[in-house]
Formats: C-alpha cells, sequence, structure tokens
C-alpha cells in the first residue's frame, strides 16, 4: 500500500471513530447514570460539553493547520479521543465526565478540520468523491454505535469496557499517524490570504449559508424523527425507531452515490438537485406519516439526499480557496454547528406547542432555502467565470 493510501485510510479510520462515538454514546447514558450515582439529565450534559469542545476546536484548528500540516491535528485529535474515551470509562463523578465529553469535542472538531483537510489536500483532482466518502464513514460508525451497544448489553459488558476499547483503538490510530512519513503537499498561501480577508468574502458566506441550513435539518430530523412519527404516524416504539435508523442508513446510501457521482457533475447543481429530493420526500412524509411503506421510503430518501450536501460544500469550498483549505473549513462547519443548535430547537418549540407536522414543515423550509442557496452558488460561480474571461 502506497503512502498516500495509508494516510488517507487513517483519515478514514478517524471519521469512522467520530461516528461510532456519536452512535454509541447516548443509548450508554442510562448506563454512566445508574454506575455514577447521577441523574440522567446532569449525566446528559456529557453531550453539551463535546458539543462545546467541538465548537472551539473547529474554530482554533482551522488557524493552526496554517502552519501544522493536517497529518499532525490528526495526530493530536485522535490523541484527545483517547484521552476522552478513557476518561470516559475511568471517570466516577460528574467533574470528570464532562471534562471527558470536553476533551471527546476537542477530537471531534480537529478531525472534522484535519480529516477534510487531509483528503483535500491528497484527492484534488477527484474532491467531491473523495469527501464524499470520507463522510461515509461517518454514517457508517453512527450506524455501528447502536449496534456495539445492543452487543454489550446482550453479552452484560460494562460500558467502561467498550469504551476502553474504542480508546486503545484511538490510540492505535495515532501512532500509526504518528509513525507515517507526512506528505506535505499543500499550496502555497497568496497575497490577501487571512482569517478575517476570507470573511469578506461573499463566497464563503453562501457556503456557510448552506451549511447552516443543511446540518440544522438534518440534526434537526434526526433528533425529532422518532416523535413525529410516533405522534403523526401513530407508530409503536420499534417501527418509529426503525424509521431514524432508515433515515440514517439513507444519508449513507446518499454519501456513497455522491462519491460515485462527485467527479462527473457540477457540485452546485448536484448540490440542489440532492436538496430538491429531500425537500420532495418531506413533502410526502407531511402528508402521509402513517403510510407505511409509503411514509419508510420517504425517510429513507430525505436522508439520500441530504447525504452529499456536507462533502460537496467542503469541496464547493476547496477548490474556490485552495490554498486555506483548513481555515475555510473550520467557517463552514462553525456555520453548521450553529445550524444543529438553532434548528433542532425551534423543531423541538414547533411539536411541543404547534404540532408535530409543523416540526416537518420548519425542516422542509429550511431544505428549500438549501437548495436555493445552492443554486445561487451555480450562479456565483457562472459569473465569476465570466469575469475571469473578460480580464
Amino acid at each position: 500500500m502506497s503512502r498516500e493510501g495509508t494516510i488517507t485510510r487513517l483519515a478514514y479510520s478517524c471519521m469512522l471513530m467520530v461516528g461510532i462515538n456519536s452512535g454509541w454514546i447516548g443509548p450508554f447514558l442510562p448506563e454512566i447514570s445508574h454506575a455514577a450515582h447521577l441523574p440522567i439529565e446532569r449525566v446528559g450534559l456529557i453531550v453539551s460539553a463535546s458539543a462545546a469542545g467541538s465548537l472551539i476546536s473547529v474554530v482554533v484548528a482551522g488557524e493552526i493547520n496554517q502552519q501544522l500540516s493536517a497529518q499532525k491535528i490528526l495526530v493530536g485529535a485522535m490523541a484527545f479521543f483517547t484521552a476522552g474515551l478513557a476518561g470516559l470509562a475511568a471517570s466516577p463523578g460528574l467533574a470528570g465526565l464532562l471534562c471527558a465529553g470536553f476533551l471527546l469535542g476537542l477530537a471531534n472538531g480537529g478531525i472534522d478540520i484535519g480529516a477534510n483537510a487531509l483528503i483535500v489536500e491528497l484527492n484534488r483532482e477527484r474532491l467531491a468523491s473523495a469527501l464524499n466518502y470520507l463522510h461515509v464513514l461517518f454514517g457508517v460508525g453512527a450506524l455501528l454505535g447502536p449496534l456495539i451497544v445492543s452487543a454489550a448489553f446482550a453479552t452484560r459488558v460494562p460500558y467502561w469496557w467498550v469504551f476502553g476499547g474504542g480508546a486503545l483503538a484511538c490510540a492505535a490510530i495515532a501512532f500509526r499517524l504518528g509513525t507515517t512519513p507526512a506528505l506535505e503537499v499543500r499550496m502555497a498561501p497568496t497575497s490577501g490570504d487571512g482569517f478575517i480577508a476570507m470573511l469578506a468574502r461573499p463566497h464563503i458566506w453562501v457556503i456557510s449559508g448552506v451549511m447552516f441550513l443543511y446540518v440544522g435539518a438534518e440534526i434537526g430530523i434526526g433528533a425529532w424523527l422518532f416523535l413525529y412519527l410516533r405522534m403523526a404516524g401513530a407508530l409503536g416504539p420499534i417501527l418509529a425507531s426503525s424509521g431514524v435508523s432508515l433515515y440514517w442508513l439513507g444519508l449513507v446510501c446518499g454519501r456513497a452515490f455522491g462519491g460515485r457521482l462527485g467527479h462527473r457533475i457540477a457540485l452546485p447543481q448536484f448540490t440542489m438537485l440532492a436538496s430538491a429530493l429531500s425537500a420532495a420526500a418531506l413533502v410526502l412524509l407531511i402528508a402521509a406519516p402513517a403510510a407505511g411503506g409509503f411514509a419508510a421510503s420517504a425517510v429513507f430518501l430525505i436522508g439520500v439526499g441530504y447525504g452529499p450536501v456536507f462533502p460537496n460544500m467542503i469541496a464547493v469550498g476547496a477548490s474556490r480557496f485552495p490554498a486555506e483549505v483548513g481555515r475555510m473549513t473550520s467557517i463552514v462547519v462553525a456555520g453548521g454547528a450553529l445550524g444543529a443548535i438553532v434548528a433542532p430547537w425551534i423543531m423541538g418549540q414547533a411539536i411541543a406547542h404547534v404540532s408535530p407536522r409543523a416540526s416537518m414543515e420548519i425542516a422542509l423550509a429550511f431544505t428549500i432555502a438549501m437548495a436555493a442557496l445552492s443554486l445561487s452558488l451555480r450562479a456565483f460561480d457562472a459569473s465569476r467565470r465570466n469575469n475571469s474571461q473578460s480580464n
């Protein structure tokens, strides 16, 4: 295996671990609560601590990437991941658990920046395809996480053994990344580069806007789909939870599909079409949430349409800012993080105080706006090409 192939696969492994942790942390919270003799709502602060660490790390890692290679950032992130999982396994009290969650958040943000930047550096000729395949691994991990929890429950393996095993896996990945000679392929910065200069460019705001809408809708649906199917579709808990799994499976399939098509179609157009597919599927789900296979197909297609959006936007930004991939990624991912804060809260208010249907209508509004912004990106690129030709 070439050194380039080895580093690429290690970056994929980092993203896989992020997905697995996202999938298993929630189901393990009740067991952590019982073992630590803490109320479940206080143990749930682990997720909030992780989100805080991730938001800080995303911003900082983007600037660090302008000085250090993405591979070194991944080494540090996996070291944080190792410490965070070990802390969850060993901490008996709330303070230690929150510190461990914060470390996991720092790791998540570092991996978001480092893995995306590294894949861009090594695959500039097939950006969209390589990035879609990278994010397929996140989805696969998110599906594997609950299965690991189920296996642990079935075999009576305590959560600290599972987290300890995850810590060992992260340590092995960090060691392999650290001992593999780096491939320095970053482009030299150009005049006018910098964080403030980037914020002054309309292109970065449009990409960040798409990410705000996408991540908000994706996380919001993931958070409230179960309750929507229970209330609006009158489904039992097993069928409703299966619907949520179907949604995430659609996301994985959409990214795999995006990996096949990403280098064959203009990315703004691809993103617009994918968003339109999700919007159409949301209309079907809102119209007939109790229609059995019809509703299941709609849920799956929502995920399929959402799948390629995140990696496509990273690819668009990397093409526009080739010497500042880390900085660009930190800005647009931070935009997505803000969407993840806003949209699920609005959808939760809607489902609690208006109606279940209203929550999905908000997701539909976000998705339609996302398609429109993606189309404006296409027009933006066409205008830039015309100006270049005229000059």
